[in-house]
């Protein structure tokens, strides 16, 4: 019923008015949500109030201009709903000193996926795999789709791999169920060994729960669940292991997953 509500509230108020504070420092400040990533991805359920007073809260729809009133200087947050991992919700934080419309960002994924994990058209290239493999041959983007035959319920996954050339590697694994679905997301070093790649999940790479990626606006993951895989791996670690060939990466414990190069960086 909320959700309809703030869909209903889109329709019929095109441009929001949010009535807020009055005085003779107050300005009307005005906004519009932009969702970085996959438009489809996008929901409606957003929140905005003046962050010292918290209890009075407004309805704001995505790619939807809305004004409020406030006291320059004030601190809004907008409360980002999303369902899905792995940021269960997430809150953007600015400062309100000026009456030009201004655009706020919400991101799912760390600031780091944004060059690379979005809006990118793939096509499936070989390995040029000779007798030594060459660390700057494996600096790219890869990915993977699988299917989990095993079981009851099946279990699809869409993985992407970024390869980096100082070392480094990130990890976004989403998988879908009948009922549920999740993401997993890590970050590590990179190594090889004769014909072995090795990625090793390291915790202090995680990234930060708090993120700044465009001036003014800070971004608050809220119950991230990059925080609990940290501890985890803190307790017990996590290596992936990928045997390297033409076609691909190949995991090593599960040979049916292909992890296929579609991009050079």
């Amino acid at each position: 019923m909320k959700i309809l509500f703030y869909i209903i509230l889109s329709v019929i108020f095109p441009f929001q008015m949010i009535m807020g504070q009055t005085g003779k420092d107050s300005i009307l400040f005005r906004g519009n949500i932009v969702y970085d990533g996959d438009a489809s991805e996008a929901t409606f359920l957003h929140e905005l109030y003046i962050k010292h007073n918290p209890k009075q809260r407004y309805p704001i729809v995505c790619d939807s201009d809305f004004s409020t009133k406030c006291i320059r200087g004030d601190t809004l947050l907008i409360e980002h709903f999303d369902t899905r991992y792995p940021y269960f919700y997430q809150m953007v934080e600015f400062i309100a000193n000026d009456t030009l419309p201004q655009n706020i960002h919400i991101w799912r994924y760390p600031k780091s996926c944004n060059d690379w994990y979005y809006h990118q058209k793939y096509k499936t290239a070989n390995l040029s795999i000779k007798d030594t493999i060459r660390k700057s041959e494996m600096v790219g983007t890869y990915k993977c789709k699988w299917k989990k035959k095993d079981s009851d319920y099946p279990v699809t996954s869409a993985a992407t791999m970024k390869i980096n050339d100082d070392g480094t590697f990130e990890l976004i694994d989403e998988w879908v169920s009948w009922d549920t679905f999740g993401t997993t997301f890590y970050v590590g070093n990179w190594e090889i060994k004769q014909d072995t790649f090795i990625c090793r999940v390291v915790p202090e790479l995680m990234p930060s729960t708090v993120q700044e990626r465009y001036p003014g606006q800070v971004l608050r993951f809220v119950r991230a669940n990059f925080e609990d895989d940290k501890q985890y791996i803190m307790e017990e670690e996590k290596v992936y292991k990928f045997l390297v060939r033409k076609k691909g990466l190949i995991q090593t414990d599960i040979q049916d997953y292909i992890y296929k190069k579609v991009k050079n960086r």
